[in-house]
């Protein structure tokens, strides 16, 4: 076996490479230019450094195509490919969107680029590994950068306690994850993906070493992901965040720890064993989505309801994944980080530094602010899966590949998901019944002064346009 990387090996992780790259090269630019004048340059190169990463990605599908490289540590496969897309287009976003909002609040660092692609590497190596030891390296990249942006806001209290719960509980879980790992190990001789996997079925105590480290392993995943019981961090960590940094980690952060959830089933064998994973799984998605709409009930931070949507959104993903669905997970994973990134995007508007957004503060915002009303009702509509919202098909094509079984275990979960869904209805049309059906006029829409953002309002009507007739041309068919 040869250690010296080929041309192919290198072309294989080029997007990765540029984004580090260019992240590199950032820590170096922000000390060229004036000080007054910091963050235009970082910008413009970072949109480039992801813009290129992009077209490297492309690149990889047709040369050198989809396989194993670097001796089986990296996978690039149609899946991978797509994961890779949705963190970069989340990414691309938020770069549009943070910049005049982070400089609001005085936070507009310069290490905010290159963390910000520092993070997007991380993303693409966690879902692209083909070894347990490359995805828990990836992790750790997104993780690292991702408790840095968190605790930004330095002046801001909440803002750095934020942080240190993220990161405390974060590095509990990586602890879960890297024991489990050496587990997985233990159990099987390997860390690549497919054998310490198969270690699972193994007759002997060695499998048990498998069962216990892949156990500890999906500990981990789970808290990235954000599902119960390993929640608690989410609503804190949602609200202290600065909304920018908030919106890209439900986005690409949480469904980089779908993504690899999503892997790592794709890769348990069919048979008894694999079922039982499975229906651990699928109870904890249970668990989640229903525990996450019930309390998103009584919420009126905007930013604490939609945590607490997050939470059941994973769930309703997971339940998916253990029912073998991976083209509907993928296709409700990228809906819903577009979905996410729009909500944020507003939520960032109506706050203007200055204001936090709650469900009462909304009150009459058709009236000071129709198009921000329409649009903000749009995304909550979507969110709660009202036809033909895009929401809508994505859970119709999930809840349908659920339904394709008739065992026991999928009614149970498809009964879950359509009542929870119910549930979730309540709270995300309280959003346009406030907007719009209120006559006393709340804190954040009377806010007369707004000001005009052509770049946020055009990205905002194109995502709104394909919430609302994207479904037409884009389903679970046009991803693989």
């Amino acid at each position: 076996m040869s250690y010296t990387p080929s041309s192919n090996d290198l072309i294989a992780i080029s997007p990765m490479l540029i984004l580090c790259g260019v992240a590199l090269l950032s820590l170096v630019v922000q000390f060229l230019v004036p000080k007054e004048d910091d963050s235009k340059p970082l910008w413009v190169l970072s949109v480039l450094g992801i813009l290129g990463a992009m077209y490297a990605l492309y690149h990889t599908t047709g040369s050198p195509g989809y396989g194993k490289f670097f001796g089986s540590q990296i996978s690039i496969s149609p899946l991978t490919v797509w994961l890779s897309g949705i963190y970069l287009i989340a990414g691309l976003i938020t770069l549009l969107i943070a910049p005049p909002f982070l400089a609001q609040h005085k936070t507009l660092f310069p290490e905010f680029f290159p963390l910000l692609l520092f993070g997007l590497s991380g993303m693409m190596f966690l879902t692209s590994g083909y070894d347990f030891i490359v995805i828990f390296v990836g992790l750790e990249i997104l993780s690292l950068a991702l408790y840095v942006m968190i605790g930004m806001a330095r002046s801001s209290v909440s803002s750095l306690e934020s942080a240190m719960k993220y990161f405390l509980l974060g590095t509990f879980s990586s602890g879960f994850m890297l024991l489990g790992i050496a587990f997985l190990y233990g159990g099987s001789g390997t860390t690549n993906l497919d054998g310490a996997l198969r270690g699972l079925f193994l007759k002997g105590y060695e499998s048990n070493f498998s069962k216990l480290g892949f156990g500890l392993f999906l500990v981990g995943v789970s808290f990235k992901a954000a599902l119960v019981p390993f929640h608690s961090w989410t609503p804190d960590v949602y609200e202290g965040a600065q909304t920018p940094i908030t919106g890209f980690m439900a986005s690409a952060g949480k469904a980089s720890a779908l993504g690899l959830m999503i892997v790592l089933f794709n890769h348990i064998p069919v048979g008894e064993m694999g079922d039982t994973w499975k229906v651990l799984m699928g109870v904890i998605a249970l668990v989640s989505m229903t525990w996450g709409n019930i309390v998103a009930l009584k919420q009126e931070n905007l930013k604490r309801m939609l945590a607490y949507s997050s939470i059941s959104h994973a769930g309703y993903i997971v339940a998916g994944i253990a029912c073998g669905a991976g083209l509907e997970a993928l296709y409700y994973l990228f809906s819903y980080s577009l979905l996410n990134l729009a909500a944020f995007a507003i939520i960032s508007y109506l706050e203007q530094g200055k204001h936090e957004v709650t469900v009462n503060g909304i009150a009459h915002l058709s009236a000071e602010h129709p198009l921000t009303a329409l649009s903000l009702s749009i995304i909550f509509l979507a969110f709660a899966g009202f036809p033909p919202l895009i929401g809508f098909w994505t859970k119709l094509f999930l809840l349908q590949k659920i339904a394709e079984s008739d065992l026991l275990f999928n009614r149970i979960l498809l009964f879950g998901a359509v009542a929870n869904s119910c549930v979730a209805f309540y709270y995300y049309m309280k959003i346009t019944i406030q907007s719009y059906m209120k006559q006393e006029t709340g804190a954040v829409a009377g806010v007369r002064d707004l000001p005009t953002m052509p770049t946020l309002g055009f990205l905002v009507f194109l995502l709104s346009l394909f919430f609302t007739v994207g479904w037409v041309f884009f389903q679970p068919g046009s991803l693989l």
